[in-house]
């Protein structure tokens, strides 16, 4: 009695190993399924089942293994289409674990992932990626301009111009030319501002001053209209047609030639 104990008790223990493999092996094709229905989070919880199972087959499905890893970059491309960032950025960071070699070689993805981190604000990751993305040549003129934004949100605005007057020399025909180009003036007026304002201040001091120091401060004034003229020279390099630096380069020249002229006749002040 006691030996058919043993045997059922053996043979129902048999029966729920193999139970367990058969359900290793469904999993397997419910997430077949589901990856060709672009169900990739039911996918990648399904083969995680079937990874999990303990079918002799697994460590030699290189297939579903391929298939499990890219789900985590096709979920996160889904997320990023939803403006699902928080999602999107979980995804592709789980892809690069799982990917390793993969993700290093897929410029698509790094450039996504890098899209994904700045709209989360996470700025150091954003940068790295998409620094990886231009070494990779892809989307370069893109991604010089996020990175351009970048900087400027953090208030480094040297670099912010730095890598503006890179990417227009370097793409002259990108499509985010008008934008690159928007971005860069706004720094540069300001720049020209600078000298231009105090210039100004000193020509109308100047202007109720007696001979001898009006001739010191329109001196001065002029210096200052010509530190200007370079800089607003810089921004018509990029916008040949804006206004504020073209009528701004006028009144500097205005003004150094109208002292020019009265210091050949000083009646004409």
């Amino acid at each position: 009695m006691k030996r058919i104990f043993f045997i059922l008790t053996f043979l129902f223990s048999i029966s729920a190993f193999a139970q367990d493999l058969r359900e290793g092996l469904k999993a397997k094709n419910d997430g077949n399924e589901a990856f060709k229905r672009n169900d990739y989070i039911q996918a990648i919880a399904n083969w995680e089942k079937y990874f999990a199972s303990g079918e002799k087959v697994v460590s030699e499905d290189l297939n579903t293994q391929f298939l499990y890893v890219s789900s985590f970059k096709y979920a996160a491309s889904e997320f990023l289409k939803k403006q699902d960032y928080d999602s999107a950025f979980l995804y592709y960071e789980k892809y690069n674990e799982k990917g390793g070699e993969n993700i290093a070689n897929d410029s698509i993805s790094i450039f996504n992932m890098a899209f994904a981190a700045k709209k989360l604000k996470k700025n150091d990751v954003a940068l790295s990626l998409f620094k990886k993305s231009i070494d990779f040549g892809y989307k370069a003129d893109r991604c010089n301009l996020y990175v351009a934004d970048i900087y400027q949100e953090s208030g480094y605005i040297a670099k912010m111009k730095e890598v503006l007057i890179m990417a227009i020399s370097q793409h002259p025909d990108s499509k985010y030319l008008k934008e690159m180009t928007s971005m860069l003036i706004k720094p540069l007026l300001k720049d020209a501002a600078i000298p231009f304002n105090s210039a100004n201040e000193l020509a109308k001091r100047a202007s109720s001053e007696n001979q001898a120091d009006y001739l010191i401060t329109m001196t001065l004034s002029c210096a200052k209209f010509n530190e200007a003229i370079p800089l607003f020279e810089k921004v018509l390099k990029y916008d040949p047609q804006n206004e504020l630096a073209l009528t701004y380069l006028r009144v500097c020249q205005d003004n150094i030639k109208s002292f020019n002229e009265y210091k050949a006749d000083p009646s004409k002040r």
